[in-house]
């Protein structure tokens, strides 16, 4: 399957052949179909193991609302977001390139999006809020694809999401949020000081 991923990644649906990643993985065609009956069965496998990303987010998540919530999803999908680009877990950005070549592929990947931004509609308690941190979170995504270093953004987008529901959230009640530290996983590290 991380070959599969990184195929899809790096090559669209067009590199994931089982001929290739039967040779990537320094393993004979017999053995892949060990595991597949064929690359439509792959293909099928790569789609609903994105699928089955909001459950696995959710089974995650304590059952938390607001600024908690936000903190909490952005700490999970944090250390995620690096390990798509190496296979590890499905890739956002392989996924939409793949339903902007395939009309079935779409409609499944505008059904798990409506899923997706419902939670996070949910989390935030508010339907456009959750909608435009959907938004963002594309952004992020499609620029960290086209320029790798954007990825040491994801802190910066995990940082204003949870401000931005906070806020929202005391502006609901009529309180101030508290300050909030990001989860370990995170934080930067601390800049070192220049002696003089």
């Amino acid at each position: 399957m991380r070959a599969a991923r990184m195929a899809l990644l790096t090559g669209g649906t067009a590199a994931v052949r089982v001929e290739r990643i039967a040779a990537d993985l320094g393993v004979t065609k017999g053995s892949f179909y060990w595991h597949f009956a064929d690359r439509a069965e792959l293909l099928e496998a790569l789609l609903r193991e994105w699928e089955a990303e909001r459950s696995i987010a959710l089974q995650q998540l304590p059952a938390l609302r607001g600024p908690a919530a936000m903190r909490e999803l952005m700490a999970f999908l944090a250390p995620r977001v690096a390990a798509s680009e190496r296979g590890e877990v499905p890739s956002d950005a392989a996924v939409f390139a793949w339903a902007s070549a395939d009309a079935a592929v779409a409609r499944r990947v505008e059904r798990a999006e409506a899923e997706r931004i419902a939670l996070l509609q949910e989390l935030a308690g508010d339907p456009e809020l959750g909608e435009f941190l959907y938004l963002a979170y594309l952004g992020f995504v499609m620029r960290r694809r086209r320029v790798p270093r954007a990825a040491a953004f994801f802190p910066v987008l995990a940082r204003l999401t949870e401000r931005i529901v906070a806020r929202e959230a005391s502006e609901l009640t009529g309180s101030r949020p508290a300050p909030t530290a990001p989860p370990a996983a995170m934080r930067r590290p601390p800049s070192p000081r220049r002696r003089t």
